[in-house]
């Protein structure tokens, strides 16, 4: 197949829907497909084509709201991607989108539609509180006015089945499937803890994520203790909390880190399920975080820490932990196997392989009812 990858960022951005895309093209292209991913361009280091086991185009984009306002939105230049969507799109035979409300995903299902390009969508997170009453109006106004759009793809899906349901609801669709979702197996041999200026025999817990509300930093940062000792690796510079701040990493040094605490912490919200928490499951970290429904496909509450957001809630959570050895092992133990049951590499590339081989021997259009697979 000739696979369209459409994601509004792509590396060298860091985030999880990022990862994501990079994650199911490798998988995609290993298994001899023809993958192409668009995606925006806004860092001008990075050029704007790139050839490998994969094709990347980048089009021309503003980072203003980002840089101004927190929210990761690019605003592709109207000529230079259009141009550059209608003649990708003329090479692929499926294309897959992430996140209906993008200007890429929107612009790719109006296209895709006038060239007979079947689309799927991956929706990873339905409504996120912005912590900000402007925000969190624009943001709603926003996902209300794409629901026709939505209703244009072949097919919808999500990894987390709370943002399915709320797909179904909020845009009018008759089905949204849970696909699972899948991660790079941990691998971290030589870690130390050294490389990161960690303290030997202290107790170390660990926060990945952007300084945004949905993530919780402030939560975690709030949670500081003479117990143990607090690493967040974030887009935030130091604050004069205690804790140790790392800026975001390569993937091969982040898995050094992960291998170098003791627990992974992120009371966040309106998740699908997140990046960093698969990869601190996949190391064999226990886990802090508030369970939400939508994590009910792949582990239960016993197989993490469950807690409410609120820097109290995380900070008695790591001192039980901390004084428990014997809960560590076996929070680790469960962490590994939901790992390998729920973000198995192979199950989540086969998934998508097989949606977009049916959407392929269909003709396109806004049916998403049951694919019988």
């Amino acid at each position: 197949m000739r696979v369209l990858l459409v994601s509004a960022h792509f590396r060298p951005h860091v985030g999880g829907v990022e990862t994501f895309t990079e994650t199911l093209a490798e998988g995609l292209a290993g298994r001899g497909h023809e993958v192409t991913v668009l995606c925006c361009r806004t860092d001008r280091r990075s050029p704007p084509e790139e050839e490998g086991a994969y094709r990347i185009v980048r089009v021309p984009a503003w980072s203003g709201p980002e840089r101004r306002l927190g929210v990761p939105y690019p605003v592709p230049s109207p000529t230079g991607s259009w141009r550059r969507l209608r003649h990708a799109l003329r090479a692929a035979d499926v294309a897959h989108v992430q996140d209906v409300v993008y200007a890429t995903s929107l612009a790719t299902l109006v296209l895709a539609r006038r060239q007979n390009v079947p689309v799927l969508v991956t929706q990873h997170v339905g409504f996120v509180p912005q912590g900000s009453r402007l925000l969190d109006s624009l943001q709603r106004v926003a996902l209300a006015a794409v629901a026709p759009a939505a209703r244009r793809a072949a097919r919808v899906v999500s990894y987390n089945a709370e943002v399915a349901l709320w797909a179904e609801r909020a845009w009018g669709l008759d089905r949204v499937d849970v696909l699972p979702v899948g991660v790079r197996p941990g691998n971290a041999e030589g870690a130390a803890r050294q490389e990161f200026g960690l303290t030997a025999g202290r107790f170390v817990a660990l926060f990945v994520g952007r300084d945004v509300p949905k993530k919780g930093l402030d939560l975690f940062l709030g949670a500081a203790d003479p117990a143990y000792d607090l690493v967040a690796v974030t887009d935030r510079e130091g604050d004069g909390s205690g804790a140790r701040f790392l800026p975001f990493m390569a993937p091969e040094r982040l898995a050094r880190l992960y291998a170098s605490v003791d627990a992974f912490v992120l009371p966040s919200e309106a998740e699908g399920i997140p990046l960093a928490l698969q990869e601190a499951m996949s190391h064999g970290l226990p886990v802090v975080t508030p369970y939400a429904s939508g994590y009910a496909g792949a582990f239960g509450p016993t197989d993490v820490v469950p807690i409410e957001r609120t820097a109290a809630s995380v900070r008695a959570a790591l001192l039980a932990l901390a004084a428990d050895p014997s809960e560590r092992r076996r929070l680790a133990a469960r962490s590994l196997a939901v790992a390998t049951s729920a973000f198995s590499l192979d199950a989540f590339v086969e998934a998508y392989e097989e949606q977009l081989r049916v959407l392929v021997g269909r003709p396109p259009g806004p049916s998403n009812q049951v694919l019988k697979l």
